[in-house]
């Protein structure tokens, strides 16, 4: 295997010999993900740090169009969705020798890429680690997103064997692991390469991996711009590219960072493998279950309960079409119940959905068999959703409070009054 220098030697010639650029001040530093990029000197604001040749991108179009060279046979690919296109056009790097298919024409920008060992999303996690998650809604997701990356895997797998089957075996699970993985820890929308760079994804949008762009790693809120440039529609003028700079000044030495935008620790550690300490961008999923108590839609809260309004709505609507009192339903000429009970009892589903959830969550292992790394990531994800579900049963208590000051205004005399004189009258006895 090439060792560190051989590697990042590579693809800056690789890189250039393409039309892209570096900025000189800058340099390939190791970190414990893989590489990352450092400055070598005082950079000043708004500096560009590397520059890609769009038609440097991995997109779909680019991998279907070489499997089917390779393959010879576009119909075994036709049904595939991006990510199988991709990380198979990734993992047949690594499966025939690339030098004997041209279009195969990444292998430099791959051999830049983190090591299997390297990667630490919930899918590389050792068993104890996985197990470390039970209770959270990320251990669900883990178990939901393997399923379905081993059944493209599989299919894949089907389907190149009709073209080879040496290929088919060779396309093993920890290959394609490997490959969807760099996918979801780089890929960047393909609205980043619109002459109106964004970062927000279309319907229409699919993925697309940068090289050199995507060697970055993310900071939140990093002052950063992406600068696509296309000089001109002539097939014979200047290729279109897209610059990542940098509006901050960075100091000697300092690494370098871009920003992926807001996420959660949830989807941080899913996709990427990394989760931030105190993410302001934490949230957590709730659904209110039963097809007669909810609507089945996922509700994402965020710190200081923002967002739940939608989330209070509904649990208003299932309390409201719940049968009241003793009969299965309602007679047509009932009243309905009065404003302030539907808030108590919405309170009560809300407060004991949200202590369910939060007697769930797993605490900070002790155990030696989870790697460091890995431990402080779930214990950061844990915190933050604690700290959620513990901002939503404050939310729950003020709504019963509001619930309760509107029953006494109405003159209504509640348990809790009467709990209240019970200990009143023991008192003075």
């Amino acid at each position: 295997m090439l060792d560190e220098l051989e590697t990042v030697n590579e693809l800056r010639a690789w890189f250039a010999s393409h039309g892209g650029h570096f900025n000189p001040k800058i340099r390939y530093t190791s970190v414990f993900s893989g590489l990352s990029i450092a400055a070598l000197e005082d950079l000043p604001p708004d500096s560009t740090i590397v520059s890609c040749p769009i038609p440097l991108a991995i997109t779909p179009s680019v991998a279907q169009q070489a499997l089917a060279e390779i393959l010879k046979n576009e119909v075994i690919t036709a049904d595939w969705n991006e990510r199988q296109l991709i990380s198979v056009y990734i993992a047949f790097h690594w499966i025939v020798d690339p030098q004997s298919y041209t279009s195969l024409a990444h292998l430099p920008y791959l051999n830049t890429l983190p090591a299997p060992s390297q990667l630490c999303t919930p899918l590389h996690f050792a068993a104890a680690e996985l197990n470390a998650l039970k209770g959270t809604n990320l251990y669900g997701a883990t178990l939901d997103r393997r399923r379905e990356w081993e059944a493209e895997w599989e299919t894949c797998r089907t389907d190149l064997a009709r073209a080879n089957k040496a290929w088919a075996e060779e396309l093993t699970w920890e290959r394609y692991l490997t490959a969807a993985t760099y996918l979801s820890s780089r890929a960047f929308p393909s609205t980043l390469l619109s002459r109106t760079p964004s970062l927000l994804v279309s319907k229409d949008s699919y993925p697309v991996l940068l090289p050199g762009i995507d060697s970055l790693n993310h900071a939140r809120a990093q002052p950063v711009s992406w600068i696509v440039d296309y000089p001109s529609d002539s097939a014979d003028g200047p290729e279109p590219t897209i610059a990542l700079v940098s509006h901050a000044a960075i100091p000697a030495h300092s690494e370098i960072f871009n920003n992926y935008g807001p996420k959660p620790n949830s989807e941080l550690i899913l996709g990427y493998g990394f989760a931030i300490p105190d993410n302001p961008d934490d949230t957590i999923v709730l659904k209110i279950g039963g097809a007669s108590s909810g609507s089945g839609k996922d509700w994402e809260v965020g710190r200081e309960a923002k967002g739940i309004e939608g989330l209070w709505q509904e649990i208003l609507d299932a309390v409201y079409s719940q049968p009241q009192g003793d009969d299965e339903t309602l007679e047509d000429n009932a009243d309905p119940p009065p404003e302030w009970s539907l808030i108590l009892d919405a309170a009560d589903m809300l407060n004991s959905m949200s202590s369910t959830l939060l007697s769930r969550l797993p605490e900070p292992s002790t155990e030696g068999n989870l790697r460091p790394d890995v431990a402080l990531m779930i214990e950061q994800y844990v915190a933050g959703q604690r700290d959620i579900l513990l901002a939503i049963i404050d939310f729950a208590g003020e709504k019963e409070a509001e619930g309760i000051s509107s029953a006494r205004r109405e003159g209504h005399v509640l348990d809790e009054d009467l709990a209240e004189e019970d200990e009143d009258e023991e008192e003075e006895e």
